[in-house]
């Protein structure tokens, strides 16, 4: 009988939180580039916090499978649809993809380098403000956030986000190293030697950023 009871409350616990899951508020929020108020496609399946993909891993894989595979994550061509439709879906389900993400960055930033042509349907840094909203203590948001903010020259607002996603993660390695570039454009070295450290606490860490301090002749053992 008790196990009875308790099989029930559990399975109402995983109803209840695949359900809170899936209603959980993501609107269209923030402006884009040009200061206009960020829009896009009406909610359908999801949404879901990436944060949380452990629990629900069907959920991810129906996605993925369909609208993120390898050609899409690579903007190769698009699968389901086109490759910007699927880019789409994939964001509007998972706000907080960290993958796809950094794959609507990627096109975004080649078509402003004249690399490809197109249209994102709703631009880069609507979908991260999106995702930011979405799930705040996502670190990978904000790191993702500063390093785009980086590439289109808005620095003072790429150190925000990239100080943010390091007070979510103190220690993260990637967070480090690219925050530390960012600081060598704008040649504040002992600071950049200070996030250095911190990112080859890691022995995997590329040893480019290393490099570069060294031939400016700041970095010290």
């Amino acid at each position: 009988m008790k196990l009875t009871l308790l099989y029930s409350l559990l399975q109402i616990f995983i109803i209840f939180y695949t359900q809170s899951a899936q209603s959980a508020s993501a609107p269209w929020v923030g402006n884009d580039l040009n200061n206009n108020a960020c829009s896009g496609g009406a909610q359908g399946y999801g949404p879901f916090d990436y944060l949380q993909k452990s629990h629900f891993k069907k959920e991810l894989e129906l996605v993925e499978t369909a609208h993120f595979t390898y050609e899409v994550e690579n903007l190769i061509k698009g699968n389901a649809g086109n490759l910007l439709q699927d880019l789409d879906y994939t964001l509007r389900a998972w706000p907080n993809h960290h993958r796809a993400l950094l794959s609507v960055i990627r096109f975004q930033l080649e078509v402003k380098n004249k690399l490809r042509s197109g249209k994102l349907q709703s631009p880069a840094e609507c979908y991260i403000q999106r995702a930011l909203h979405f799930s705040p203590q996502d670190a990978v948001n904000n790191s993702l956030y500063g390093h785009y903010l980086h590439k289109i020259g808005f620095i003072e607002k790429a150190i925000e986000y990239y100080e943010k996603a390091l007070k979510l993660d103190p220690e993260n390695a990637k967070f480090s190293y690219s925050y530390s570039l960012l600081l060598i454009d704008m040649k504040r070295y002992e600071d950049a030697v200070k996030y250095a450290k911190i990112a080859y606490k890691r022995r995997d860490t590329p040893k480019g950023l290393k490099q570069k301090l060294e031939k400016l002749g700041v970095w010290n053992d």
